[in-house]
C-alpha cells in the first residue's frame, strides 16, 4: 500500500479540484473507484492507452473481444478534466484528489517519476517478488511469463528497489530521417543509398537545397529528445551511471543502457553496487553533435557553376567572394550566390513552421520524425506514403548510426490500491490485453491489408507468416531494419533516470532553438550546454546532495533569522497601522451598530478569504521547509529548499530578468498611460471618440490579445509586423526568438490593452485639478512645459506614488505574457521569478521548491506592500464632475 497524501495537502488538493469542476461542470468519471456490485459488474478506467495507437496501443476491437470472454469487466475511457494543452495536468489534478483512472500511459522518459512520486501501483503480486534483493525481478524470479520476454533495460526501467511500476506497450516506434524519394532522385541522389556519416549527410543537403531561394533540404526540431539521436551518433550518452568498486574504490562509468557492469581492467562485476547518476549532456560527444546542428543551420555554401557540386566555403572566402579549387579553377561568386545552411528549423519558442505542408509542397525534401506508420502522413500532411523512404540518424565521428526508440508503459495508478482484490485482477487482466503482442500484431495486419506493408518491419512480416508482401518493402528500409538487427546501427532512447520531461524542454529553449534561430550563428552553444547541464545535475534532473547542502546549514540559519525578524517588523508595522485608533477628526462613532450581526454578514466572506487566501498562504509557508510529494509523506527538510535554490546560478539569472522585466514595465506600462491622459485632455475635439479608441483593447480577453499579438510576431517574412518593417527596406525580424527583442515584445501587449483604462483614471485625476491653478500660474508667465512641471504633475503625485507602488509588486508577480510568448525563452532571457516558480512546480513536480521562491519574492516585497498600505491610508477620495 502506499503512504497516503499528507493531510494538509490532500484537503488543499482537494478542494482546489472540487472548485475546478464546480465551475467548469466538467465531470471525473470516478468509475474506477466504485466498488462491483452484480449487477454493474467491474468497471476499469483507462487514460491515453488503447485511444492511442501511435503508441503501439491496443485496437477497439480487441478490447471488446476482452469484454465478451470477461463480461463482468467493463472497460471505458476515463473523461476527466478537459484542459487545452494543459499535458498531464489534469491526470496529476486526478491522482491528488484520488480520482484518477485505473490504467493510464506512462512516457517512457517519465516512467521513473512517476514511481517515485507515488502516482502508481507496484504490480509484484502479479509480476514476482526481488528475491535475491538486486533490485530487479530477474526472468527466474518472474511468476508471469510475459515478464521472461521482456528485454532487460525495458525491465530496468519499470523497476524501483524491486518493485515492478509498468509493463511496455509491445509496439515500438522508431525516430529516423524520412525523406521524399522524388526529390532526392531529383537532385542525382540514390534512395537507396542513403548517407551514412554526417558528411555524407552534408553532402545530401546541399544537394538538395538551393542556395538563391528558401527551398531547404530538411525540416530540423529544436526539440531536446530529437537532438539525442544525433549525440549518439557521436558516441555520447545523455546520462551516465557512475559506479565504485568496492575492492578498489576506483570509480567507473557505464552509459545509461547498460545492463552489465564489469570493470573494464580488473572484470570485477559491479552489478550489486549502486549507481550515481548523472546528466552528460556537456560531453564531446554532445558539443560535436550541436556543433553539427549549427553547421546544417549556418555553414556558407555555393553550387559551382560549372558542375553543379556544392561548394563550402570558410568566412574569408565569403568576405573576398572566391575560392579555390584542388583542380586548379577559382570559382568568383556575389553575395547572392551564397547559401546559408541547409535546413528549416521548426519546434523552437519562436517557429511556427509547418514541416507536413513543407513536405509535401516540396520546400523540404526530409524531416527527422518518427517514421513507423506512414499512413498517419497520408492523412495528416498529404504525401502519399510510396513517396517516402526512411534512413537512420547517420553516424558522428566517433559512432555509427542511430535510430531514437520509444516504448511507454501502461501503468495502474496509485488508486489501485484501494481497490478489492478481485478488482485489481480485473485491472491486471486489462492491463495484460493492452500490452499483449497479439495486440500489436493485429495493428501491423490491418497495416499490411490497408495497403501499408512498406513500412512494417520485415521481421514481422515473416513472423506472422505474410512473405508475399515482403517485395513491397523498399531496400532503404530493408537495409535500416537489418542494421538494427545486426547492430550496425544503434538503437537508443532517452533518458529513463532523472526527470529528463524538463530537460528537453530545456535544451530546446536554452540550446538548440538559439541555435536554428535569426540570430544564432555566433550563440556560444558550448557554454550553453556547460550551464544547461551543471543545471541538470543540481537540482533539475538530479537534486543535490544532502552532504552538499549540510554545509551550508549554519550560515543559512543566520540568514533566515535576520531576514524573518526583518519580515516579522513590517508586518507587525502593518498590523499596527490598521489596529490604530481612529484620530478625533475622524467622526464620532456615536449610533453605529456594535453588536454581532455585521460580524455575522461578515462570516461567509471572511470564511471564503481565509479558505482561498490565508490557508494556502500558510500552506505553502510549510511546504517550503518539506520534500512535498502530492502522493506520499512529505518529509521536513528544514532549510534545503532555500540553500539549493541560492546555491543555483540559475537564481540569479531569474532576479535578474524580473528586475529588467519591471524596470521596462514601469518605463512603459506605467508612464504610458500618464503621457496619454495629459494628451487626451488636451484635445479640442473628438474627446469621447478618443477616449474610446483607447478604452476598446480593455474589453477584449488579455489572453486573445496576447494571441493575437503572437500572431503579428510571426518570424516569417508573411508575419504582420514584419510586412511592416518590409516596408523600409529592413529584414524580418525573429520578434520573440531574439534575446534583443523577446523581453520588450513580452511588455507591448499589456502597454497596448492597459493604457486606455489606466489614462481615463488620470484623466478623471486630471480633472479634478482646479482651474485657477492654471489660470494664475499663465499669469506669472508659465508655458505649457512649466503648467505640467509645477500644477499638473505635483497635484497628479499622490495618484501616480499609489499606482506606482501597486504596479511595482504586481509586476514582480506577473507573468501572463511570457507564459504565452515565449515560455521564459529565448534560453533565459524572458525567464522571470513567476514563470520559473510556474516551471518548478507544475514543470518539475518541485512544489516545495516553488513555494521557497515565492517566499523569497513575497519576503522582498514586504517593504512596499507596508508603503502602500501607508499611503492608502492618507488617500482623500473625491467625485469630480466632466466639463
Amino acid at each position: 500500500m502506499h503512504e497516503s497524501l499528507h493531510p494538509g495537502g490532500r484537503v488543499a488538493v482537494r478542494l482546489a479540484a472540487l472548485l475546478i469542476l464546480l465551475l467548469t461542470g466538467l465531470g471525473v468519471t470516478t468509475v474506477a473507484a466504485d466498488a462491483a456490485t452484480p449487477d454493474k459488474g467491474i468497471s476499469v478506467s483507462t487514460y491515453s492507452l488503447w485511444w492511442a495507437p501511435s503508441h503501439g496501443a491496443l485496437p477497439s476491437d480487441t478490447v471488446i473481444k476482452l469484454m465478451k470472454q470477461e463480461p463482468n469487466i467493463k472497460v471505458s475511457e476515463w473523461a476527466g478534466l478537459q484542459i487545452a494543452n494543459a499535458g498531464r495536468t489534469p491526470l496529476m489534478l486526478a491522482i491528488a484528489g484520488q480520482s484518477a483512472p485505473d490504467l493510464y500511459l506512462s512516457w517512457f522518459h517519465i516512467i521513473r517519476n512517476d514511481m517515485q512520486q507515488k502516482f502508481t501501483y507496484p504490480i509484484n503480486e502479479w509480476v514476482g517478488e526481488d528475491k535475491d534483493g538486486n533490485g530487479q525481478v530477474d526472468p527466474a524470479e518472474a511468476k508471469w511469463a510475459g515478464w521472461k520476454k521482456v528485454p532487460p533495460l525495458w525491465r530496468q526501467v519499470a523497476t524501483d528497489n524491486g518493485k515492478v511500476h509498468g509493463i511496455p506497450l509491445s509496439g515500438i516506434q522508431y525516430m529516423g530521417i524520412i525523406f521524399r524519394i522524388d526529390l532526392v532522385r531529383q537532385a542525382g541522389l540514390d534512395p537507396n543509398k542513403p548517407p551514412k556519416t554526417w558528411d555524407e549527410f552534408l553532402y545530401w543537403c546541399e544537394k538538395l537545397s538551393d542556395p538563391k531561394s528558401d527551398r531547404r533540404a530538411i525540416a530540423l526540431p529544436s526539440y531536446g529528445f530529437t537532438w539525442l539521436p544525433w549525440l549518439n551518433s557521436a558516441g555520447g550518452s545523455p546520462v551516465v551511471q557512475i559506479r565504485t568498486s568496492p575492492t578498489t574504490g576506483k570509480k567507473y562509468t557505464f552509459p545509461m543502457e547498460a545492463t552489465t557492469f564489469l570493470a573494464p581492467d580488473t572484470k570485477e562485476d559491479l552489478t550489486k553496487v549502486t549507481p550515481q547518476w548523472q546528466a552528460d549532456l556537456a560531453s564531446d560527444a554532445a558539443k560535436d553533435a550541436t556543433a553539427f546542428y549549427h553547421r546544417l543551420r549556418w555553414q556558407k555554401w555555393i553550387k559551382d557553376p560549372q558542375t553543379k557540386e556544392p561548394i563550402n566555403l570558410t568566412a574569408e572566402q565569403v568576405r573576398a567572394g572566391k575560392v579555390a579549387l584542388p583542380d586548379g579553377r577559382e570559382v568568383t561568386f556575389k553575395p547572392d550566390d551564397v547559401g546559408t545552411g541547409v535546413v528549416l528549423p521548426f519546434g523552437g519558442p519562436a517557429t511556427t513552421v509547418d514541416w507536413g505542408a513543407s513536405l509535401r509542397r516540396g520546400t523540404v525534401a526530409m524531416v527527422q520524425w518518427f517514421f513507423n506508420d506512414m499512413e498517419s502522413y497520408q492523412q495528416s500532411v498529404g504525401i502519399d506514403p510510396n513517396l517516402l523512404g526512411v534512413f537512420p540518424i547517420p553516424g558522428g565521428p566517433n559512432g555509427r548510426p542511430v535510430v531514437q526508440a520509444q516504448r511507454h508503459y501502461a501503468v495502474m495508478s496509485e488508486g489501485v490500491s484501494r481497490r478489492p482484490k478481485v478488482e485489481r485482477d480485473a485491472i491486471w487482466k486489462v492491463m495484460m490485453a493492452l500490452t499483449s503482442s497479439e495486440a500489436n500484431d493485429e495493428k501491423i495486419k490491418t497495416m499490411v491489408f490497408s495497403g501499408r506493408a512498406r513500412f512494417v518491419n520485415p521481421n514481422d512480416l515473416k513472423r506472422l507468416g505474410l512473405t508475399d508482401y515482403l517485395k513491397e518493402v523498399p531496400p532503404s528500409i530493408k537495409q535500416l531494419y537489418k542494421g538494427i538487427d545486426e547492430g550496425t546501427t544503434w538503437v537508443r532512447t532517452e533518458p529513463f533516470m532523472g526527470f529528463w520531461y524538463t530537460m528537453d524542454g530545456e535544451l530546446n529553449n536554452s540550446v538548440l532553438s538559439l541555435v536554428l534561430a535569426q540570430s544564432g550563428e555566433n550563440f556560444n552553444y558550448r557554454q550553453a550546454l556547460d550551464e544547461v547541464n551543471d543545471q541538470a545535475n543540481t537540482g533539475v534532473m538530479f537534486a543535490r546532495k544532502s552532504e552538499e547542502l549540510k554545509k551550508y546549514h549554519s550560515q543559512a540559519w543566520t540568514i533566515f533569522a535576520i531576514v524573518f525578524a526583518i519580515v516579522a517588523f513590517f508586518v507587525s508595522m502593518i498590523v499596527r497601522t490598521n489596529l490604530q485608533a481612529p484620530s478625533k477628526s475622524s467622526g464620532s462613532r456615536a449610533g453605529v451598530y456594535q453588536s454581532w450581526l455585521p460580524w455575522l454578514l461578515l462570516f461567509p466572506a471572511l470564511g471564503l478569504i481565509t479558505m482561498w487566501g490565508y490557508y494556502p498562504l500558510i500552506r505553502g509557508m510549510v511546504m517550503a521547509f518539506q520534500d512535498f510529494h502530492i502522493v506520499d509523506k512529505s518529509p521536513w527538510v528544514g532549510l534545503d529548499n532555500f540553500i539549493s535554490i541560492f546555491l543555483n546560478p540559475d537564481f540569479y539569472v531569474y532576479v535578474s530578468k524580473t528586475v529588467k522585466f519591471v524596470v521596462l514595465n514601469m518605463a512603459l506600462v506605467f508612464t504610458t498611460p500618464i503621457i496619454l491622459a495629459l494628451l487626451l485632455s488636451e484635445i479640442p475635439r473628438g474627446k469621447i471618440f478618443w477616449r474610446s479608441v483607447f478604452f476598446l483593447p480593455q474589453l477584449t480577453s488579455g489572453l486573445v490579445v496576447t494571441l493575437l499579438w503572437k500572431l503579428m510576431y510571426d518570424p516569417a517574412d508573411s508575419g504582420l509586423l514584419n510586412q511592416v518593417v518590409h516596408m523600409f527596406g529592413l529584414k524580418s525580424v525573429d520578434w520573440l526568438g531574439n534575446p534583443k527583442t523577446a523581453m520588450i515584445a513580452t511588455i507591448i501587449p499589456s502597454v497596448w490593452v492597459g493604457m486606455g483604462i489606466s489614462s481615463l483614471i488620470y484623466l478623471a485625476a486630471r480633472k479634478g485639478i482646479p482651474d485657477e491653478l492654471y489660470e494664475a500660474s499663465a499669469l506669472d508667465g508659465a508655458g505649457i512645459w512649466a503648467k505640467l512641471r509645477y500644477v499638473t504633475i505635483p497635484q497628479l503625485l499622490p495618484l501616480i506614488i499609489i499606482n506606482f507602488v501597486g504596479a511595482f509588486i504586481g509586476t514582480f508577480q506577473s507573468m501572463g505574457n511570457i507564459f504565452l510568448l515565449t515560455f521564459g525563452g529565448p534560453g533565459k532571457e524572458t525567464m522571470v521569478m513567476g514563470m520559473a516558480i510556474w516551471k518548478a512546480a507544475f514543470g518539475n513536480l518541485q512544489f516545495s521548491i516553488a513555494t521557497a521562491m515565492a517566499w523569497i519574492l513575497g519576503s522582498a516585497l514586504i517593504g512596499f506592500a507596508y508603503l502602500q498600505i501607508n499611503i492608502l491610508r492618507k488617500v482623500e477620495y473625491r467625485r469630480v464632475e466632466e466639463n
